[in-house]
């Protein structure tokens, strides 16, 4: 165990906002923040436990979503209800990790890369001002030669200039950034949603327009929780499918309106 800035105990490994959302549940636990309570504003929390007010965020986000914080627009954050103990998660494991861990061959090549404006929305997934430069990289990825998923990802420049460089054949971007730059992708936030293959992704998939297909929606983070990439991923229906445990310890799933669809 490692202590924090804030004098608490803290997990000497995982993704930070994460340990903060903990610190915060294991302080209504004990009694410390009570149901009703209001949390103190983001910057404040963020000088108490020495991080910056985006990682606060992010932690607040997390208890929002599992029901423990309300979430009204504008107000500040206040304790819902008591939440159960924690139990261990899987780690983080990228398309090209999790084919390799169950013996099957990723592979994977880039259509076409290219150095853009970010815009708002990019911007805001990750974290940098919306006039900066994001690498776009378009990918056909495939499984046992099969291909399965068109993925379109965006990086911020710092690593922008690193996956520029790599071999377009490259198996995963994910473990070189890891092995080589030790850039570590700790975790990451998904929506899943249904779409219909339009015609570039037909042509790169080899397949009938209207197809139906997995549309996955992904912001991967540091173990500081910073932002390192945003993706679309779409795959073929029948590849693969989404497995998630929910139980009443654990909520790991959450439901999205349409008007919702920016939560990334």
């Amino acid at each position: 165990m490692t202590v924090g800035a804030n004098g608490r105990e803290a997990p000497a490994a995982g993704v930070r906002y994460e340990q903060i959302a903990e610190d915060i549940r294991s302080e209504i636990r004990s009694g410390k923040r009570v149901v009703g309570d209001l949390l103190e504003s983001e910057a404040v929390l963020a000088g108490s436990f020495g991080v910056s007010p985006g990682t606060v965020r992010e932690a607040l986000r997390l208890l929002v979503a599992e029901g423990t914080l309300s979430s009204r627009r504008g107000a500040r954050k206040s304790v819902l209800r008591v939440p159960r103990a924690a139990t261990a998660q899987e780690e983080f494991r990228s398309f090209a990790q999790w084919a390799m861990a169950h013996g099957r061959q990723p592979g994977g090549r880039v259509v076409e890369q290219r150095w853009e404006i970010a815009g708002e929305e990019t911007g805001r997934a990750i974290m940098v001002d919306p006039r900066s430069r994001v690498l776009r990289v378009l990918r056909v990825r495939s499984l046992d030669g099969e291909r399965v998923m068109v993925e379109r990802t965006s990086y911020p420049e710092r690593l922008g200039v690193l996956v520029e460089t790599m071999p377009p054949d490259l198996e995963s971007v994910t473990r070189e950034l890891t092995d080589v730059h030790g850039i570590v992708f700790a975790g990451a936030d998904h929506v899943f949603s249904a779409a219909v293959c339009g015609q570039q992704d037909a042509a790169l998939l080899g397949v009938a327009r209207g197809r139906p297909l997995l549309r996955h929606r992904r912001v991967s983070r540091s173990a500081t929780g910073e932002p390192l990439e945003v993706s679309e991923d779409r795959y073929l229906a029948n590849t693969l499918s989404v497995a998630v445990s929910d139980r009443r310890a654990v909520n790991a799933i959450g439901w999205l309106s349409p008007e919702e669809s920016g939560w990334l």
